[in-house]
This record gives structure tokens, sequence and C-alpha cells, in this order.
């Protein structure tokens, strides 16, 4: 079936780019229903809504640019593009103010919002969802005024679940949420979207009172998550959400004791199915761990070692694409301010010029000054270096060595580094039983103070492959993103 519907897509998208005449409305809106199917959720769908939204935009459908955009954004948070979707939010929220879709500017916000909560940045997501909500009374349609309520509620939910703040009482917050979601859903007019939300609160809800031990609320909120998966089909993200809330509350609560493990094993393992088909990455590599802890208690080593060897990797490959997002998130976002004035710093008068060139002078006199003095001083600036910041002295014979080796690619360098420092690996793994030995060879590069492009040539990977390690090491060895990597790891 996805490969007819494939095959239609690319014919009837063939036919729209080698037309002339402008594209109907009608055609964009069938082929934008196509693309908001579960199973395009992913690289191919991605591609399918940019060239819908631009046959949209050569028609000056506005509103099919409104769908494509959220759809676009929806797709590359997804995939943890967040400048990506940034970038497409600027242009979507103005464009829904523009024709008065409240609705969609409020579903851009609870995406925008979703993007600062995976950067923890929980007060900015909220903000934003506050903001949201001062638009509600301009939908004048109960249907979509209700919808757009539900939406704000789901990305609060996920916020303060991420934050787990006030820890004492988080839960008790989150089972509050849900609830007002779900009274709302049973209201909803439309039957599909009705089933649809209210599967999603039914989730949430279970997920939430499992997790505080009232065990039969939350068997009656997933009794009535399982009449809406037998309405809608469970080929779905909230099919795949609505088996591992069942899977986490057979495991959980125990009336029988004996089966309570089989029953949630056979749950998660249908998540599972589904969501790798679905490519639900976020929620598997959850299953994973939790299937693997099954295992465990059954005393079944082999099946428990395949699940947690699937769970690291997928938990290494996400780190890795997330720790890069995030990266540059926060070089776009927080670090390059859009000033009004930017790029035109000398446009207000001669005050800012000359201000300029006395600032110039003033670097440059600082300049000639630090150069003598780093004359004088070039003998003992090695030494500083290596008592101050504990990092290895070049000079000495073994360091030497060891650098040496190491930028020949020599095999005997790893050897040759752990006899030098003869506790480096015993520390790491103090720190963190997993590290591997891989890990433990990159934390020697960055021990002897080798640099992330030296690194990569070294080990003949990219720069954003080293960048991606190093994101990974410092996760294991809980190393802050404003702590100095270099300088805690010369200290080992």
């Amino acid at each position: 079936m996805k490969t007819t519907l494939t095959v239609f897509f690319i014919f009837i998208t063939v036919s729209l780019i080698s037309s002339q005449k402008p594209v109907s409305h009608s055609k964009i809106d069938s082929l934008t229903h196509m693309v908001m199917k579960s199973d395009m959720f992913n690289d191919e769908g991605l591609y399918k809504a940019k060239e819908l939204y631009y046959r949209a935009k050569e028609a000056d459908y506005k509103n099919g640019q409104i769908r494509l955009l959220l759809r676009i954004v929806d797709l590359q948070v997804g995939s943890v593009d967040l400048v990506g979707a940034l970038e497409h939010i600027k242009i979507l929220k103005p464009l829904a103010l523009s024709v008065d879709d409240y609705e969609s500017y409020i579903s851009a916000c609870g995406l925008e919002a979703k993007i600062f909560f995976l950067d923890k940045n929980f007060s900015q997501a909220k903000s934003i969802l506050h903001a949201a909500e001062n638009y509600l009374p301009q939908i004048d349609d109960p249907e979509k005024r209700r919808k757009a309520k539900i939406e704000i509620n789901i990305y609060k939910w996920y916020t303060i679940e991420n934050a787990k703040f006030p820890q004492d009482s988080y839960m008790d917050s989150l089972v509050s949420i849900s609830k007002g979601i779900y009274n709302e859903s049973v209201q909803i007019i439309n039957p599909d979207q009705r089933a649809k939300r209210i599967l999603l609160s039914a989730n949430l809800l279970t997920t939430s009172l499992t997790q505080l031990k009232r065990y039969k609320e939350a068997y009656h909120f997933i009794k009535i998550a399982e009449k809406q998966v037998r309405f809608l089909g469970d080929q779905s993200f909230l099919g795949v959400d609505f088996y591992a809330a069942k899977g986490d509350l057979e495991y959980s609560y125990k009336p029988d004791g004996k089966h309570a493990a089989d029953s949630a094993l056979a749950s998660y393992n249908k998540a599972i199915a589904i969501g790798e088909q679905l490519n639900y990455s976020a929620q598997t590599k959850k299953l994973y761990a939790k299937v693997a802890k099954i295992y465990q208690a059954k005393k079944d080593f082999e099946k428990q070692m395949v699940f947690m060897d699937k769970y690291m990797n997928l938990k290494d490959s996400l780190e890795i694409k997330k720790g890069i997002a995030l990266g540059d998130l926060k070089s776009k976002v927080y670090e390059v301010k859009d000033y009004p004035n930017e790029g035109r710093a000398f446009s207000g008068g001669s005050k800012n010029f000359y201000t300029a060139v006395g600032m110039a002078f003033l670097i440059f006199a600082s300049v000639l000054g630090f150069k003598k003095i780093g004359t004088l001083k070039k003998k003992s600036v090695g030494e500083k270096l290596s008592t101050e910041k504990n990092i290895p002295d070049t000079s000495s014979k073994s360091i030497a060595h060891l650098i040496a080796l190491a930028e020949k690619s020599d095999k005997s360098f790893y050897h040759s580094f752990l006899e030098t420092f003869p506790d480096f690996a015993e520390k790491l793994l103090a720190i963190n039983a997993t590290m591997k030995s891989t890990d433990i060879e990159f934390c020697a590069y960055i021990k002897l103070n080798f640099e992330t492009k030296k690194i990569a040539v070294l080990k003949n990977m990219s720069v954003r492959a080293v960048e991606g390690k190093k994101y990974r090491i410092r996760k294991k060895l809980n190393i802050s993103a404003d702590e100095n990597m270099y300088l805690r790891l010369s200290k080992l």
C-alpha cells in the first residue's frame, strides 16, 4: 500500500513541477493529506512536504502553506533539526496571524516550546505556551478553540514531565493536566479527532497514574485507551504510546503476580514493532531498556544483552544527533543576537566611528604590550600551563613520545599511553563502568590536549563525528556543558 501511495505521489508531484499552470488548491490539499500520514513521518515525508509548500507558495495558497509548514516543523523537530525548525517557525507564525489562523499559530507555539524544553530551557518553553494561551479567545469556533487548548496543555504536560519540577508535586500536576485534556477531548464533535485526543490523554493519564502507583485509576484509563485503539487502529505513534503505557501498568500492577512480566513483554514488543516501522526512536529507545530489564529479571541474559545493545546503540545515536543539534541551536539562538542595528555600527553618526577607532587603538597598544611581555616570559609559559591547568608538559620525553606515536597513528599508542598513565583507565571506569576502550583512547587524545580537528585527522573521522563522540563522553563522565573537558581529563 505504501509503495502504491509513493508511486502515486511521485507521479502527481512530477506532473505539478512540469506543469506551467498554477496548481489548484484542491490538488495541494489532496497531496498534503497523504503527507500527514504516520508512515510519512520521515525524510521522504519532509522532502514531499517542502516540495508541496513551494507549490502552495507559488499558487499564493496561504492556508496550504500554513498546513505544510506545520508538518515541516513537526518533522524537523522529530528529526532534531532544531535550527531548521525555528527558521520555519519564524515564517509560520506571522503567516498564520496574517489570515487570523490562531489555531495554527498556537500549534506553531507548541512546537517552538518543544524545541526549548528539549534544550532544557523550561522557563522559555512555559513562557511561549503562556503567550499562546492569550490567543485562545480569538478562536471563534468552539471546536477549534477546544483543540487548541488541548494542544497547549499537551505541551505543558511534556514540559513539566521533562523538567520534573517541583519534585514533590510535578506528578500531581501531570495528572491534573492530563485530566483537563481528557475532559476537553470527550466534548470534541468530530469522531476521529475525538478518538485521537481521548487516546492521547488516556495514555498520559495511564503513564502518570502508574508512576504514582494509583493502579486502579490507571487501569480504568488504559481500558478507555484500548477502546480508542480498536476504533482508530494501532499503526500510529499513539498506538506505540498506548502499548508502552499498557506495558508499564502491567509490569507495575501485579494482581496475579505470575504473568505480569509476560503480559508487559507482549505489550512492549507490540510497541517496538510499530515504533521501529514508524522510526519512533525516542519511545523505542525507552522500550528496549524496559524489555532488557524484564529479561534480566527472567535471568535470560542473552536476550537481555541483545536489547541492551539495541538500547545503547540507539541512545548513542540519538544523543550524538541531539548534542550536535543543541550545539547549533545555542550558537544560533543564545549567542548570535538579532539586534535592530546589527551590521550598521557606523551608520548612526560620527560618535560611533570615533568610539570604534579609539577602541581599535587601545586594542593595538595592548597587543604590542602583551607581545613584549610574552617575549620576556616565553620560557615560563609552558611550565605555568602545566602547573596551573595540569595539562601535560609537552617537553617531557614520555609525553613527546606519546604525541609522536599518536601523530603517526601508531597502533602501540594506546598501550604506551596506559603504561605512562597506569591509573587513567581505572579512574574513568570508576566514574562510569560502561566506558569502552575506544572511549578511553579518545579521552587519551583529549588528555594530551589534541584539538577536535587534529583528532578528526588522526582517527579519520569528520569534525562533527568527533564533536559527537566528545558529547557522548561528556554524558558518560557527567561533565557539564559549561565545564572545560580538557581541564577535567587532564587532572585524572
